[in-house]
């Protein structure tokens, strides 16, 4: 025979309130017996039955209200998710079509502009046109192959991974990237947690969020890589020491196509919150959370449970 189920918690607020409401009925009546006024017992049963009646219509009125304002918030985030379906769905069948439509004569036209380099003398307008040439083109491209790689639905294989491991791997690329500036890159080790998710998305995921703040920061900068671990999950803390991310800017950040920046694409951060997502986690900006004094710079969280 199946165990009976506890109370449902939608009416143990009403009950706490009944239990309250008669207790204030009782107390009602020791205090008028205390400065002497002879009250019935009728009376008194009749108030205590009253407060614990009201207390109980109370604790259900706040119990519905909880329910309904729970209802509200799952149904917009419901609303949110679909909307945002619906927008990488929007951008898949865009991106297909760019894709098609522009990718072919855009290897035309580079394949003939390098053509046209080699030939041309250094120095002259000709050389430096055909040069901007390929480098526009080369710059289209990578925004067609970001904008498909966005759309693309995420499949995270799922395997153990060890975060520390992962770090470690893709430092000395971050290094690579810290050099023009001499900026400096401090990683600090946790202990070993293990994952269970796609090792390739997840080191796109850490290089990318260091590679936006080996961006940020100014000459002699500093990023810092922390692994730390938090209840059942595992964080990864990527801070620097930069201008940091003004409110206005914070809002949007993780939009597609939202950017600071005049050569980016607006889909680094859009990518990352996907892949933390597709692993059941989260990316969030941690406000304050930077290297610079008083908390400056930005301090960016990736947040993924531990492997069961």
């Amino acid at each position: 025979m199946p165990s009976a189920s506890p109370s449902p918690p939608s009416t143990r607020r009403a009950w706490y309130g009944a239990v309250l409401g008669f207790g204030a009925g009782l107390f009602d009546f020791l205090l008028l017996r205390l400065v002497g006024v002879d009250v019935s017992p009728v009376v008194v049963g009749f108030f205590a039955v009253t407060f614990a009646g009201f207390g109980y219509a109370i604790g259900l009125l706040l119990d519905a209200r909880d329910r309904l304002r729970a209802s509200a918030a799952a149904l917009e985030d419901s609303h949110r998710r679909a909307a945002h379906s619906e927008k990488l769905a929007a951008i898949g069948r865009l991106a297909a079509g760019v894709a098609h439509e522009v990718r072919n004569p855009l290897g035309v036209i580079r394949s003939s502009a390098a053509l046209v380099l080699e030939d041309m003398p250094e120095g002259t307008d000709n050389h430096r046109a055909a040069r901007f040439i390929v480098e526009e083109v080369d710059r289209l491209n990578a925004v067609v192959t970001a904008l498909l790689d966005y759309a693309r639905p995420l499949a995270p294989r799922r395997q153990p991974v060890e975060l520390v491991d992962l770090v470690a791997a893709v430092e000395p690329l971050v290094r690579d990237a810290l050099r023009p500036k001499r900026g400096r890159l401090a990683a600090a080790g946790g202990d070993g947690s293990a994952l269970r998710g796609d090792p390739d998305l997840l080191a796109q995921l850490v290089y990318g969020l260091a590679l936006n703040a080996a961006e940020a920061i100014g000459d002699g900068g500093c990023i810092e890589l922390r692994l730390r671990r938090r209840g059942d999950a595992v964080e990864l803390l990527v801070r620097d020491d930069g201008p940091g991310v003004t409110p206005e800017h914070a809002a949007r950040l993780f939009e597609p196509f939202f950017t600071t920046k005049r050569t980016g694409t607006g889909l680094g951060l859009a990518t990352a919150a996907r892949i933390a997502e597709a692993h059941g986690g989260a990316l969030e900006l941690v406000p304050g959370g930077g290297l610079g004094p008083d908390g400056r710079g930005a301090c960016f969280c990736v947040r993924l449970p531990e492997a069961a």
